[in-house]
């Protein structure tokens, strides 16, 4: 119970190691694929989902600049602004009617639009119009506009729209401190270029933020809009937290971009066409490795739910399959120490009762030909190579199940099942009752033994027969190689990390005797030294062979890391010299 515990247990351990590994593989690598899918297809779609909403602002702003050039779209407008070009003051008259005139010409804009904020006309570094929709205070009387950025900016672009970054104006009486995205231009003659005056339009910032509000990317973010000299225009969060995310500093007044920390966010940028802006995005990555975490936690308990079903079911396998053979393993053991009484109880309807109803008839068998022949008959010739085959029987299927058990151990369980078919076919082959075959018998029982040998070593065995036709006939005892074949797998493979090679050769060497030479390149022994009466196997095939034939020679020659080469040679005639011993 104790050895077929241990078995399970070993079994169990062995499972849990060799499906560990392909299941960990199959969660990490799904995982880090799916997280690659998601993300690349999450990218796809925010970078379309950019591409629209910066056209969007686009549109936005390029109404803004509609407003700019509305003077231009007006004769008398343009007529009023042409005579103060030419002449040093203004009258109130003039200043009223264009007042009016261009009051009216963006009356539709001003009140329709809750973004515009103000709008501005200096001519000859005087204010000749302003108007606003959330400031009641009047621009400061004799203000110098020249010293303003805004206004020289404008006087350089010769006509070009100049969008200037949120600031607070100073030049009203009363002072809001909101700070205001300004779009400046000069308006000029058609013909001669000559700049009549500067057009101020001031809008809010969170005009453009509202762009953000219906944002939502799955995780969260925060948008910004940024001109080319790194100033924030407006930006948006969806979490408070992502405001630290982007890296501000204030800079005379306007606020600066000073970078991100690429650790914790995916940046994805986008110029809003006609404009010195750029549209940006920063995605949280630490909610997307959370989900991935949330994904691993998932499949790891997954893992943990089929490896606990797993061994349930392997457990209840390998003790099916351990305990009769542990079973028959421990029966094998009393055998040997020569005691016959002991029987295989079998369970019904399972596979290996073919293999126990076997091993019942062998122990039955060996115990009645002991009885009869060994200790009855042990002076004759006949008696004594029947007792040598009789301890050779149980030593060679407790060999042979110890190699089936090693399959189990390393769970090559179709293996198994091919083994313990190709094992009924040899106990056939041992539990015959003649004593003599054909050499053509024995060579083809050897096959069968290195085909089962070579079910559980793979590719650590190979081995090869060759045999000389014309000597097939010849009658040699049962299982005279086997023994020999046995120890170069036992001895001679199994103790090497490198693969071993087999070789078996049945050749005649005159007329009235063969040669049969089984050699291998394992691990090897010095011979010198080595006393083979301890193995029951090759003492008992040496003593059979000399019972038939006294002459007969056998000669073993093996060095450490050398291999080993055995080499019997006998008369072909020996059976018919001994008719009885069949």
């Amino acid at each position: 119970m104790a050895r077929s515990r241990k078995l399970i247990n070993s079994l169990t351990k062995y499972f849990i190691l060799s499906t560990m590994l392909p299941f960990l593989l199959t969660i990490v690598l799904g995982v880090q694929m799916q997280q690659r899918h998601w993300t690349k297809q999450q990218l796809v779609l925010t970078d379309g989902y950019i591409d629209s909403l910066a056209e969007n602002i686009s549109m936005y702003i390029n109404d803004i600049e509609q407003v700019i050039i509305l003077p231009f779209f007006d004769d008398e407008v343009m007529s009023l602004l042409n005579r103060f070009s030419r002449q040093d003051n203004v009258s109130f008259t003039d200043q009223t009617v264009f007042n009016n005139r261009f009051g009216n010409l963006i009356s539709s804009i001003r009140y329709v639009r809750n973004d515009f904020y103000a709008s501005l006309i200096v001519h000859d570094n005087k204010m000749i119009y302003s108007n606003s929709n959330f400031n009641e205070a009047e621009p400061i009387e004799g203000y110098d506009w020249t010293k303003e950025d805004w206004y020289q900016m404008a006087i350089r672009a010769e006509g070009n729209v100049v969008f200037y970054p949120p600031h607070t104006t100073e030049y009203y009486d009363q002072k809001d401190g909101i700070k205001k995205i300004s779009l400046v231009s000069t308006i000029r003659n058609l013909v001669t270029k000559k700049p009549y005056a500067v057009i101020k339009i001031d809008i809010l910032p969170s005009s453009l933020a509202t762009f953000f509000s219906d944002l939502d990317f799955g995780v969260p973010y925060i948008a910004y809009i940024a001109d080319n000299n790194a100033n924030l225009i407006a930006a948006a969060s969806s979490e408070s937290f992502m405001d630290n995310r982007l890296q501000t500093s204030d800079d005379n007044g306007y606020r600066k971009i000073t970078g991100y920390d690429d650790r914790l966010v995916n940046h994805i940028q986008h110029a809003i066409n006609d404009t010195p802006y750029t549209l940006n995005i920063l995605l949280d990555k630490t909610t997307m490795m959370m989900r991935t975490l949330r994904i691993y936690a998932t499949g790891i308990l997954l893992y943990a739910v089929a490896i606990i079903i797993s061994m349930i079911l392997n457990r209840r396998l390998t003790r099916r399959i351990s305990e009769p053979i542990t079973a028959m393993r421990e029966i094998l053991a009393e055998v040997e120490k020569g005691n016959f009484s002991v029987h295989y109880e079998g369970k019904k309807n399972w596979e290996l009762e073919e293999l126990g109803s076997s091993l019942n008839h062998t122990i039955k068998d060996l115990q009645e030909l002991i009885e009869k022949n060994y200790v009855a008959e042990l002076a004759k010739e006949k008696a004594e190579n029947r007792a040598l085959m009789s301890q050779l029987q149980p030593h060679f299927l407790f060999n042979t199940l110890n190699s089936l058990i090693a399959l189990i151990y390393e769970g090559k369980y179709r293996e198994l099942e091919d083994g313990l078919y190709n094992l009924s076919d040899l106990l056939r082959y041992v539990l015959r009752k003649d004593n003599l075959v054909s050499l053509r018998e024995e060579i083809g029982f050897i096959s069968s033994y290195l085909m089962l040998q070579k079910e559980r070593f793979g590719t650590k065995l190979t081995y090869s027969i060759e045999k000389d036709e014309r000597i097939l006939e010849t009658i040699v005892p049962r299982l005279i190689l086997q023994p020999f074949v046995e120890n170069s797998v036992i001895h001679g493979m199994e103790p090497k990390e490198t693969p071993c090679h087999i070789s078996i050769k049945v050749e005649s060497m005159d007329s009235e005797r063969i040669r049969m030479i089984i050699s291998d390149d394992g691990a090897g022994f010095d011979s010198r030294e080595k006393d083979y009466s301890s193995s029951i196997g090759i003492s008992n095939s040496m003593n059979r062979i000399r019972i038939l034939d006294p002459e007969a020679s056998i000669s073993i020659e093996s060095m450490p890391d050398s291999g080993c080469v055995v080499t019997i040679i006998m008369r072909k005639d020996v059976y018919n010299e001994s008719p009885d011993s069949r």
